[in-house]
């Protein structure tokens, strides 16, 4: 597998000016309190638009936005590709640049509205293992001890034992902790698209989110000595980017249904946090399934868990 590249563009003074200007315009045009796609959906969009406003610059010498048109749109695609930025990342890109190209007064073009121009690969969700085995989990944290690591530890064990995104993770208070654990159930307010859920727990998150109450020194857990939130899930994430050849297993043989059926090979992508959820919701459906012998209600059992509703997306969870 590929692994995703950077758009880390060279430019020179005057590049530098024009990109500047572009994305003061971006500011100025995209309302991030108003158009928001929740917090890491805000910074994705923002990732794209410095990425677009640093090839118009470096590429056109674009001035104004409103002069775009779809030969930017596919010169940023093409570039973009080059760099080895997936196919995921680029669609969010175009969709950012959209959003901005809708708000803006005197456009000069119309954009296309769809991705079929770009020629760009259908995101494959299938025959991709994304789960962490229970081993990879186990020598994650020992790796992180030997660290002192406590951030890493407890964002892996939240996200392990209950499900919990990184965002939801991180944003944990002590007092609902304190509440999580004379309530039995973790109750989350600050979720993706503001769905809030109830999250039970079990032995094992009850046991990391005690450890985190007796060790934290602050109300916010993860954030301290002056780090944002996005800080806090930053050092997580490169923590794991950073050290998961030292607690990966490329060789993981499973049976998965779909690869006999299909007679596809399982790929196994570098692990990510996410991959963590994947585990969790494997796990859970493995327990409904045998409770309550059905399929359907028990995947659907699994997406109140993860905090969404959608089938489809579930099953990409569940591999």
């Amino acid at each position: 597998m590929k692994k995703q590249g950077k758009r880390d563009w060279p430019m020179t003074e005057k590049q530098a000016n024009m990109y500047q200007n572009l994305w003061n315009q971006v500011h100025k045009t995209f309302d991030w309190r108003t158009h928001h796609q929740g917090k890491r959906g805000n910074e994705r969009y923002r990732e794209g638009l410095r990425a677009f406003s640093k090839h118009l610059a470096i590429e056109y010498g674009s001035k104004h936005f409103r002069n775009i048109s779809d030969q930017h749109l596919r010169s940023f695609v093409e570039v973009s590709k080059e760099a080895n930025i997936g196919t995921s990342t680029i669609k969010t890109d175009l969709s950012a640049i959209r959003k901005l190209h809708q708000l803006l007064p005197k456009k000069r073009h119309d954009l296309p509205q769809d991705n079929k121009a770009f020629q760009l690969e259908k995101r494959r969700l299938t025959g991709i293992d994304r789960a962490w085995t229970n081993q990879e989990v186990t020598k994650a944290y020992e790796h992180a001890q030997v660290m002192e690591r406590n951030d890493v530890i407890w964002g892996l064990g939240l996200a392990r034992t209950l499900g919990l995104r990184m965002e939801e993770a991180t944003a944990l208070t002590k007092t609902q902790i304190r509440n999580a654990l004379t309530n039995g159930y973790l109750h989350l307010t600050k979720t993706k698209g503001g769905v809030k859920r109830d999250v039970p727990l079990n032995a094992q998150s009850t046991r990391v989110l005690q450890q985190m109450l007796h060790q934290s020194p602050s109300e916010k857990i993860f954030v301290k000595h002056g780090r944002t939130h996005t800080q806090a899930m930053k050092r997580i994430q490169n923590w794991i980017g950073n050290h998961h050849h030292v607690f990966q297993q490329n060789d993981v043989k499973r049976d998965h249904v779909y690869q006999q059926q299909l007679k596809i090979d399982v790929e196994r992508p570098n692990l990510t946090f996410h991959g963590l959820r994947h585990a969790y919701a494997r796990e859970n459906y493995q327990k409904f399934l045998k409770a309550l012998k059905n399929e359907k209600k028990a995947r659907l059992e699994v997406s109140k868990l993860l905090g969404h509703g959608r089938d489809d997306v579930t099953k990409i969870y569940l591999g």
